[in-house]
């Protein structure tokens, strides 16, 4: 069954990443017509650039630090005007603080972490909202965490920043779904990143532990759930928070 992707027009953030690549990736391998790579990091979103090209899609990287709305709202619109629409926006931008108990974290560390993945996940769904609006609807896929649900010591900033995702997700579906626009999220498990590279001795052993399935998942899999909820198989679903996290949530 075909997902409905080919001619579409995305836009994904966090677009430099392991997830974000793979995501992207995905679209291109789906028939997407235009697909924007949003990352802060220019020489990271380069090397993005380059694995995607040949694959039919034209690729447009945009270096965006996605806290900053007017920019974001600039960014989107011109990237709309375009290509004539955004069909896709994927909000996947995200960082994690330093792990420490609540005593510990320094504030700034916490409330950098809300303003990259709450506030950046709205500025980017204000702005692909404010273009879909104007074409007849699209689909918006943020992401979550199953931290955004469990209980994970050391990283409350990370964990209440996307328990805020799950929700600002219900609310812009419920706001949004006569318009047309289905917004739903992916709640991931484990997939080891760079984020995972100054993790203590043995940390790594537990959390896997933590995962029924035996293993951590890869960022391809998880990219698979981005497209379903974008596609048209998933057309009757909306305000959904999608679970890929090799059975960890269950225990």
């Amino acid at each position: 069954m075909s997902s409905g992707l080919a001619g579409k027009t995305v836009v994904v953030t966090g677009a430099s990443g392991a997830l974000g690549s793979a995501i992207a990736m995905r679209f291109v391998e789906g028939g997407a017509r235009a697909v924007g790579l949003v990352d802060i990091d220019r020489a990271s979103l380069s090397e993005a650039v380059e694995s995607l090209r040949g694959g039919g899609a034209e690729i447009v990287p945009m270096v965006l630090d996605v806290t900053d709305h007017d920019a974001v709202q600039s960014n989107y619109s011109d990237f709309a005007q375009r290509w004539g629409r955004i069909d896709v926006a994927i909000n996947n931008a995200g960082i994690a603080a330093p792990s420490a108990r609540i005593h510990n974290v320094r504030p700034e560390d916490f409330r950098r972490v809300v303003d990259v993945n709450l506030m950046g996940t709205f500025n980017c769904m204000k702005a692909a909202i404010t273009s879909m609006r104007a074409t007849g609807g699209g689909a918006i896929v943020n992401t979550g965490s199953v931290a955004g649900f469990t209980t994970w010591s050391h990283l409350s900033p990370y964990g209440a920043s996307k328990a805020a995702v799950i929700q600002l997700t219900k609310s812009a579906a419920a706001e949004y779904a006569k318009e047309g626009i289905r917004v739903n999220c992916v709640c991931p498990g484990t997939f080891v990143t760079r984020f995972h590279a100054n993790m203590p001795d043995g940390a790594m052993d537990d959390v896997l532990n933590r995962h029924p399935l035996g293993r951590f998942g890869t960022p391809d899999e998880i990219a698979a759930a981005y497209v379903y909820l974008a596609g048209d198989d998933a057309q009757w679903i909306t305000g959904s928070s999608l679970v890929i996290d090799g059975g960890m949530s269950i225990g």
